[in-house]
């Protein structure tokens, strides 16, 4: 671990990045982190990279921590870096993105001193309804909806929580949502909160191809740890054609367009290989009738999410 610049002010967070040959997007994500309206510590976790990167980061972090290439896992990075922050709360960002408001740290940071665990940006409760200001969402909640909620794209916590739960250093993909199914027991809420939403581009950045592998690894890893309704074919092509696809784990993307089908495809190949596998049968999800789309003041809150009052 080296450590890099140094800031008179008291930080009030640890603002942990994860790097891997970072250098042509690093720069305007630790820019985005000194434009806060709050002190923040900047922790950069490497993984071997071979570009500017590490130039970038020693020039702009307070600190630099190395891990090896070959023993790199998200939560294994993610852990680094919590161990080597200093304050009460950490932020996961991702290299590939920008903090798009100076307050976004300041009202992380507020919820999290209100009794938050965690928080993350999102517009949608689980079932795609409009969120009008911030909610708390219980742990049973979560565990309820395993595809939406915490992502470490850009995300905070508590650091005493982290201590408590490190992230689960064995898992290829969705160590985040993982973490809070364990974190929020017996402890404070995830709160979610439409300022908090932080634009991630990256995952489709990388070609169809890329994408496809993503979500693969991503749904996979979430049905190894919590079994996921059928998608047989049938699912796969009306998912396909409908404005608002009712499995959760497909986005908003046009109906028919390539987006939806690199999606339906990946959902449709983690099915087949369970089956194959002879996975468990799990129940088809329950589309409620205020989702997509519909007037949020028409849908009561759902059981296990509750508003949180704005800082």
């Amino acid at each position: 671990m080296s450590d890099g610049v140094t800031h008179a002010a008291e930080p009030v967070a640890s603002v942990v990045v994860r790097t891997f040959d970072s250098a042509a997007t690093l720069e305007a994500t630790l820019t985005s982190v000194r434009a806060q309206d709050v002190p923040a510590e900047v922790v950069v976790v490497d993984s071997g990279s071979t570009d500017a990167t590490l130039g970038l980061a020693d020039a702009l972090a307070d600190r630099v921590v190395h891990v090896p290439r070959g023993e790199f896992t998200y939560g294994g990075a993610l852990n680094a870096g919590a161990a080597a922050a200093t304050t009460d709360v950490h932020v996961a960002l991702s290299s590939h993105c920008v903090l798009p408001d100076p307050a976004w740290l300041r009202t992380a940071v507020s919820h999290l001193h209100a009794g938050a665990t965690a928080a993350v940006g999102l517009t949608t409760d689980a079932h795609g309804v409009p969120l009008d200001g911030p909610v708390a969402a219980s742990h049973e909640y979560v565990l309820a909806h395993p595809w939406w909620g915490f992502s470490n794209h850009a995300s905070a916590w508590r650091a005493d929580a982290w201590r408590h739960h490190r992230f689960d250093e064995s898992l290829s993909a969705s160590e985040d949502k993982e973490w809070t199914w364990r974190a929020l027991a017996g402890a404070g809420p995830l709160v979610v909160d439409q300022r908090l939403v932080v634009v991630g581009v990256h995952r489709r950045s990388g070609g169809a191809a890329s994408y496809y592998r993503r979500l693969v690894k991503e749904v996979g890893a979430t049905h190894h740890l919590r079994p996921l309704p059928g998608f047989g074919l049938r699912e796969a092509v009306l998912d396909w054609v409908r404005p608002t696809p009712h499995d959760p784990y497909l986005s908003s993307a046009s109906r028919l367009g390539r987006t939806r089908a690199i999606e339906v495809a990946a959902r449709w190949d983690v099915d087949r290989r369970t089956r194959r596998a002879g996975g468990p049968e799990v129940p088809g999800f329950a589309v409620p009738v205020c989702a997509g789309g519909a007037d949020a003041a028409a849908c009561p809150v759902p059981s296990g999410l509750r508003a949180f009052s704005r800082s």
